[in-house]
């Protein structure tokens, strides 16, 4: 449950639907805001024991010239295969968990917001005030992914892994519209704030 006397927002939705610009959105109003994708960052970045893990199961092909765990050998790895993602994921999840659950409660801010991509998959929606899910069509999303450098087959794995974005959708208390201008965003966000308790 959230922290008592807190506004814990949790934010979801699908890949390349507006997440992070919407987390910058109530930033820039002065919630509390931590992402997962960070927390992962630093994770594999910093955390020796996850490190060896992670070099025990794929070997040294996962990491650069410098020593670090490169993300995008990751994600070409875990996308192909459901039981390689299963194994991150339960190999993460429980160090992510706490840090932002620590996060949430030793902040001084009375409005506390927590980007989970795998909010729903993880059934976490109960930790929450109320979750928001970021929705964008899927051609639009099609294209930031290609955007970003990924194939069409690589798109679609990383849409398909995770759960159907209108599911996302009908189980959230609010939705956004990610799909159009950044602006337009932003005044969805500051709409749903002056309603928030």
């Amino acid at each position: 449950m959230p922290s008592a006397g807190k506004t814990v927002v949790g934010l979801t939705g699908g890949i390349a639907c507006g997440k992070s610009s919407a987390l910058k959105r109530f930033a820039s109003l002065g919630w509390a805001v931590v992402s997962a994708d960070s927390i992962v960052a630093e994770i594999l970045a910093t955390d020796r024991n996850i490190q060896k893990k992670i070099h025990q199961r794929w070997g040294i092909d996962v990491f650069d010239s410098s020593g670090n765990i490169d993300k995008s050998v990751i994600g070409r790895i875990v996308f192909k295969s459901d039981s390689e993602r299963r194994w991150i994921e339960q190999l993460l999840h429980p160090v992510i968990r706490p840090i932002w659950t620590s996060f949430v409660q030793s902040s001084s801010s009375e409005n506390c917001l927590v980007e989970l991509p795998l909010l729903f998959e993880n059934n976490l929606h109960k930790q929450f005030t109320c979750v928001v899910t970021m929705y964008a069509p899927l051609s639009t999303v099609s294209q930031r992914l290609s955007d970003r450098g990924l194939s069409h087959k690589e798109a679609n794995a990383r849409i398909s892994a995770q759960l159907p974005i209108g599911q996302k959708a009908m189980r959230a208390d609010f939705v956004l519209w990610g799909g159009g201008t950044i602006e337009f965003l932003n005044r969805q966000v500051d709409a749903l704030v002056s309603n928030l308790p």
